[in-house]
This record gives C-alpha cells, structure tokens and sequence, in this order.
C-alpha cells in the first residue's frame, strides 16, 4: 500500500554493497559497516553531553547542497550504467561485470546518502524552529541528531569516491602512469 514510500530496498543495497570479494564470493566488509555504525556512537556521546551546533544553518545548506550533487551524480551513474549494458551486448559474455558491481554498489550509496542528507536537512529544520538557544545554536537531541547524521553522510561520501574512481579507470582503460591505482617504483 505504501510502496512508494518504501526506502528499505535502498537501504539494504546500501548495506549489501558494504562487502569485499568479487564475482560470486562476496563476504561482509565488517570494518567498513563498523565505521558506518560510529555515527550512533557519536549521537550518543553528543545527546549525553548535551552538545550544541553553533551555525545549524551553515549545515542545512550543505545539506541540501550535498543532497542535490548526489542526486546528480546518481543520474549520471545511471547513464554509464546503462552504456555499459548496451556495450556488453547479447552475447552473455560480460566484459565489464566488476565495473557493473561497482557502479551498482554506488547508486545504491548515493541515494542513501541523499536520503541520509533529506533526513538531516529535516532534523536540522525541526531543530532550528524548537531547539534553538538564546545565541542560535542548535541543542539537545537535535544537535546530536543531525551531527550524528551528517557525519553518515561524510562517511558515505568517503565510501563512494574510490568506487567511482576505480570504475572510471577500469572502464576508460587509465593508463598506468595516469591510474592511482598503480605504484610507481621510486
């Protein structure tokens, strides 16, 4: 009844990319949903402490800024994928099925981290208009709410930018002396 507000599928392919391996061996990335899970922590400390953001909108607007750019990048990504698709052909010899899984692991992070910045934008709006002190700053639960989210956001943002530079490379065939992911001898 409410599918179209159903954002799990996202967020399990979100949580599902978070592993190591390729092709059919894929084992959970433990260390990477581990720092992923360090948000809750630091919500937790913030609440406890009763911490306070000092420029809660110098945030939203990043926010909204990150979401926007995120939601972009998605549609590209999309794109290639799709090229992808049609230079694989009908042949069921898949060339490109490690920058496939890459670029699928990636949608799926962007669109979380564009949920997690809605979700932030959200709780800082909500915050400024019901917890905002005699100097401005953010308070309380709201503070350690959206601090706690916007640190998801930086985390996710981390995790997606070696994914894209690694299918960006392996698709358009970087030159070693060009790809950062060759070492050059010193």
């Amino acid at each position: 009844m409410l599918d179209r507000f159903n954002v799990a599928p996202i967020l399990r392919g979100h949580w599902n990319g978070l592993t190591n391996g390729q092709y059919l061996v894929h084992k959970p990335d433990l260390a990477a949903r581990a720092i992923l899970l360090f948000p809750l922590v630091l919500f937790g400390y913030l609440f406890w402490r009763g911490a306070s953001l000092a420029s809660p909108a110098a945030l939203l607007t990043g926010s909204a800024l990150l979401a926007g750019g995120m939601l972009s990048a998605f549609t590209h990504l999309s794109t290639l994928r799709l090229k992808i698709t049609e230079w694989d052909g009908d042949d069921g010899v898949s060339r490109f099925s490690v920058e496939r899984d890459m670029l699928d692991e990636t949608a799926a992070h962007l669109l979380t981290g564009s949920l997690a910045c809605v979700l932030d934008a959200a709780s800082l709006v909500v915050g400024m208009n019901v917890s905002l002190d005699k100097h401005g700053r953010l308070t309380g639960f709201w503070a350690a709410l959206s601090a706690g989210i916007s640190l998801y956001v930086l985390l996710i943002f981390v995790v997606i930018l070696p994914r894209l530079y690694s299918a960006y490379v392996e698709i358009n065939n970087v030159t070693g002396r060009l790809s950062g992911f060759t070492r050059r001898k010193k």
